[in-house]
């Protein structure tokens, strides 16, 4: 280290003035306990979140971010640190817009909103106490707290979901070159004995996240030029994946010689971390032959992890006397939680309904028969109550059959996963979709839009369509159902709401065998859904 650096690290951590960080300790817990019932459900669901696979590298993201801003202060000029905290205006207009967000989440009771927040809190926090020229040399560490947060459900699901059709492609080929049979169905892995991966057809690619967020904290630290740092990120997207794929072939292996319960127990949750540290050891190998191919870096080291002052540096900040903007700080989270205390409860009771269990077998001319989910479905799409059964009609033995899910609470993980994502993961080709009208006068739903599908597997034909029942409207678009339950959360108190899906086998691939769907479809729907509104309240 030359003796100007050496003089800027020294004058970072011991030569600034003590109110160069104007919060402190006392400063930074009063406002954390003044916002803390307005990120309270951001903060649950973070916790919540950061228990599943997908996101366990949240904790750490938060300490490497914690790290890397310590650095970036201890390495800036003694004249930068000097400065007093000012301008402070940015500030609180972000804590502003970081506690809006959680009020947001809050009364719409939509835990994603919320903790989305606590980073514009954060970032408005950290310019109150350094001032704009200083804060903004942390936008680093800042953004990399995006990392720790959930994707929102539906954004979640299809993308991991079509991710996960390579995957499957690519370990159904490791497994054959093992000698194995196997046989692809969707995202479906079939060994015979055991359906691995994607029993549950809407499952994801549970590795994808945490991957991406160490190749980012890994480019972060780095000392190598920002191309191979991009390329470092871009390069985990494939990694995920492919090492995804490895795992599920390893665990086909696994079933093959010990049987089933060694692929469901302790190895398989071992193999899974040994999969993710593999992971995290190969980003940085890439790096090293991205230098090696370039014939750039010599003897540098790959990855700065000198921690030298920032333990004195974290010291002098939590000692230090909070300054003027804390006031307008602490003000704010006081009165948005006093709102939140005020007008953010969890709303009434849900609406009086009667259980699918008492929906009627028998409608009109129409004989039903009761079926059953899936376990492994049922726990993903995880609905309070639901409705399977299978119509038949006396005129003909070709069925229609309903399903309908409904739940009390749409703002958490137990959500409606829309069709267009699970069909394709179950195996079955769209070959038509999109918007048609249906004049349902008479059944007390009138003239709406449903989804319709024609879907294909094999031999295998069927019409299908479906909508999103939600407290007295019908909706075709999953991403404006997120946007209605968060508007009626607020101002109605109510977050329920259901999905109701119609299929019906097409007999033949001519013209008059989609006519005859059509109308088999219909005419169940008039019978059905005069007795549907008791079910899903309106």
């Amino acid at each position: 280290m030359s003796g100007a650096a050496a003089s800027v690290r020294a004058g970072g951590a011991t030569g600034a003035r003590p109110g160069g960080f104007a919060l402190g300790a006392g400063g930074l817990a009063l406002l954390v306990l003044t916002a803390l019932p307005v990120f309270g459900i951001g903060l649950q669901e973070l916790g919540e979140s950061w228990m599943t696979p997908a996101y366990t590298h949240g904790p750490v993201v938060v300490l490497m971010a914690l790290w890397i801003g310590l650095r970036r202060m201890r390495d800036e000029p003694a004249e930068l640190a000097a400065l007093p905290p000012r301008p402070i205006w940015p500030g609180v207009l972000l804590v502003a817009m970081g506690l809006g967000f959680g009020l947001i989440g809050s009364f719409g009771r939509i835990a994603d909103i919320a903790a989305y927040g606590i980073i514009l809190w954060v970032a408005g926090v950290l310019v109150v106490a350094l001032g704009w020229p200083r804060a903004r040399r942390l936008w680093l560490p800042v953004a990399l707290l995006v990392l720790m947060l959930p994707l929102p459900q539906f954004f979640y699901w299809k993308l991991t979901t079509s991710l996960q059709f390579v995957a499957s492609e690519f370990a159904t080929d490791l497994i054959r070159g093992m000698g194995l049979s196997v046989y692809l169905d969707g995202n479906i892995i079939d060994l015979g004995v055991y359906r691995l991966q994607v029993a549950e057809a809407c499952a994801g690619l549970q590795y994808l996240f945490p991957v991406i967020s160490f190749a980012v904290l890994l480019a972060a630290i780095s000392r190598e030029p920002v191309w191979r740092r991009l390329a470092l990120v871009a390069f985990s997207v494939p990694l995920a994946i492919g090492m995804n794929s490895i795992r599920i072939a390893i665990t086909a292996w696994i079933v093959n010689r010990s049987g089933i319960e060694a692929a469901e127990g302790f190895l398989h949750a071992f193999e899974g971390w040994a999969i993710l540290l593999a992971s995290i050891a190969l980003l940085a190998v890439f790096m090293l032959l991205l230098r090696f191919v370039s014939g750039g870096g010599g003897a540098r080291r790959l990855f700065d992890l000198d921690l030298s002052g920032t333990g004195a540096l974290a010291t002098r900040a939590l000692s230090a006397r909070p300054g003027r903007g804390f006031i307008a700080v602490a003000v704010a989270g006081a009165v948005a939680s006093l709102l939140v205390f005020t007008l953010g409860g969890p709303g009434g009771p849900p609406p009086a309904r009667a259980s699918f269990d008492r929906f009627p077998e028998r409608l009109g001319e129409w004989t039903g028969v009761r079926g059953a989910l899936d376990p492994r479905v049922e726990r993903v799409i995880a609905p309070d109550d639901y409705l399977h059964l299978t119509y038949f009609s006396p005129v003909g033995a070709v069925p229609v059959q309903i399903f309908s899910s409904y739940y009390i609470d749409q703002t958490g993980s137990a959500a409606i996963h829309s069709p267009e994502i699970c069909l394709p993961a179950d195996g079955w080709e769209v070959s038509e979709f999109g918007t048609r009208p249906l004049d349902m006068e008479g059944t007390g739903y009138g003239r709406f839009d449903a989804i319709r599908a024609v879907i294909t597997k094999g031999t295998e034909h069927q019409l299908v369509y479906y909508w999103f029942e939600q407290r007295g409207s019908r909706m075709v678009n999953d991403v404006a159902v997120k946007f209605g339950v968060l508007a009626d959360g607020i101002t109605k108190g109510r977050r329920d709401g259901g999905f109701v899906r119609f299929v019906t086998p097409i007999e033949g691939e001519d013209a008059g065998a989609m006519a005859e769907a059509e109308t088999r479809i219909r005419a169940l729907m008039r019978e059905a859904l005069p007795e549907l509104q008791g079910f899903i309240p309106m």
